[in-house]
């Protein structure tokens, strides 16, 4: 069989090294998720996918965690293929499918020949990479890190940033996730006096760093909040001895998008999000 599943992250994160080494994005985003398995396994009913597939030299990773899409990153198309269809043939339900647009083409081609069901496109997102932090204006305020006193802000925010992006909430519930987050210190808001904005940071394997969500609730909106606590953050992980900071953005978000460009974040390759429906 070309398609190979795994149920240890360090197997996966070996055997997928060829395609997520094709992009910085992506090999940050592999490791950080390998990390985030081994140091939180999933609750009892929460699936995990891992695999991988070989044929006639293309290459191809899947990833997946509870009801969430399925990630592709670079894979080349055919080797996508085949893993929708070992999915498929296995009976997996699977809601939709993220990566290079390419190889989400031929997974959806192969999906819908195996189970009748079309793909739509549900968001086109840009990922960014940052090296330097360069100087923005500070509103009044500053940055922390968030502490357990701040859990119930944070919960909240959280299902209202899912909500909006229109992203699925985390499978181990809202509540649980916060909590392990804020356990690793995680969690950086910026108050006003009171919190008025928040993010989330990763830094594995002292390398790979990535910041999101970023989110301020409307009512904060506009007076540069946001701005200064990702410029802040991704201070601070640079100081902590990340080599780069990762983050992702919505392509039809252009207030964003500007946003972390005066910070220093850059380009590097768009994916694509699709949701599968019935016809």
């Amino acid at each position: 069989m070309p398609v190979a599943f795994h149920s240890d992250p360090a197997a996966f994160a070996c055997a997928a090294h060829g395609v997520a080494s094709r992009s910085p994005c992506s090999e940050a985003l592999v490791a950080i998720w390998c990390a985030n398995l081994r140091r939180h396994p999933p609750a009892p009913g929460v699936d995990v996918l891992l695999a991988t597939a070989e044929a006639n030299g293309a290459r191809a990773l899947a990833m997946r965690l509870g009801r969430n899409q399925v990630l592709l990153e670079h894979s080349d198309p055919a080797a996508a293929r085949e893993i929708a269809c070992a999915l498929a043939d296995g009976g997996h339900d699977i809601p939709g499918v993220d990566g290079g647009e390419a190889a989400c083409e031929a997974f959806a081609d192969a999906w819908r020949e195996r189970t009748g069901r079309v793909a739509v496109e549900r968001v086109r997102l840009r990922h960014h990479m940052l090296e330097s932090v360069e100087p923005v204006a500070a509103p009044s305020g500053a940055m922390r890190t968030a502490d357990e006193g701040d859990l119930d802000w944070l919960v909240v925010a959280h299902d209202a940033f899912t909500d909006e992006a229109k992203v699925p909430r985390a499978p181990q519930g809202t509540d649980r996730m916060v909590r392990d987050r804020l356990g690793e210190r995680r969690y950086r808001v910026w108050e006003d006096p009171a919190i008025v904005s928040f993010l989330g940071t990763v830094l594995v394997d002292g390398a790979h760093a990535r910041i999101g969500p970023v989110y301020t609730p409307p009512p904060a909106r506009g007076r540069g909040y946001a701005t200064a606590l990702v410029a802040a953050a991704s201070r601070e992980l640079l100081d902590r001895g990340a080599r780069r900071v990762f983050l992702t953005t919505d392509v039809a978000n252009p207030v964003s998008n500007a946003i972390y460009a005066r910070i220093g974040y850059r380009p590097v390759d768009d994916t694509a999000g699709y949701d599968f429906v019935d016809p």
